[in-house]
């Protein structure tokens, strides 16, 4: 089963308190670090049922989102109607394989994707290839963990990133980092312990 129908399967239960939280922590954590937005394109890869753009929306401009599961996509597209937003497109495409007509984004945003991607330089490399000149990436991750975050790894081929990790990645790209922290902290039960797994947050220009 590839990605996009495993998502589809829990698309109808995916949005929880905590992710809503969570998404306003990443929101609140990326616009700290940019200048103003208002006037913001935004590509969002991997955006899911939409938890971060429907916040992120009051601040930008507009925002293109992509995602591979129908089904996270068709709560996300409930969502917009419900809220009567007019500034957000969704389109089920796989931005790394197939091509997208529009170049002039001032910011790609992905939020908990980059771990599911083989190759993480050649999807940075070809993100950068959306973005005007000036424009930003803002990547949210898993900082390194032990494989424990993930009940099931099918589709996961990092068991997150370390600080060199994506160091090499804007090296490798040329792109000049903004900022970067670990901006918050998941906690899950494992083995009738909690444990913690810290987020970073990355942003680059593309001077």
């Amino acid at each position: 089963m590839d990605i996009g129908k495993r998502f589809d399967t829990v698309a109808n239960r995916y949005d929880t308190p905590d992710k809503e939280e969570r998404s306003r922590i990443f929101v609140n954590s990326i616009l700290q670090h940019l200048p103003d937005t208002s006037d913001f394109k935004v590509m969002d890869i991997g955006a899911g049922t939409g938890t971060v753009d429907m916040i992120l929306s009051d601040h930008v401009r507009e925002i293109v989102a992509f995602d591979l599961s129908q089904g996270m996509l068709d709560v996300f597209r409930q969502k917009i109607e419900r809220s009567g937003k007019n500034n957000i497109r969704i389109y089920k495409k796989d931005i790394f394989s197939e091509d997208f007509p529009e170049k002039d984004f001032d910011l790609v945003i992905t939020s908990m994707t980059f771990h599911h991607l083989k190759d993480p330089v050649s999807a940075l490399n070809r993100l950068k290839g959306y973005l005007k000149k000036g424009g930003y990436i803002a990547i949210i991750d898993l900082y390194r963990e032990d494989g424990s975050f993930h009940s099931d790894n099918t589709d996961v081929f990092h068991f997150g990133f370390d600080r060199e990790e994506v160091k090499n990645w804007l090296k490798e790209t040329s792109l000049e980092e903004v900022y970067y922290g670990i901006i918050h902290t998941l906690q899950k039960e494992r083995e009738g312990q909690k444990k913690d797994y810290p987020i970073f947050l990355i942003i680059a220009i593309k001077n």
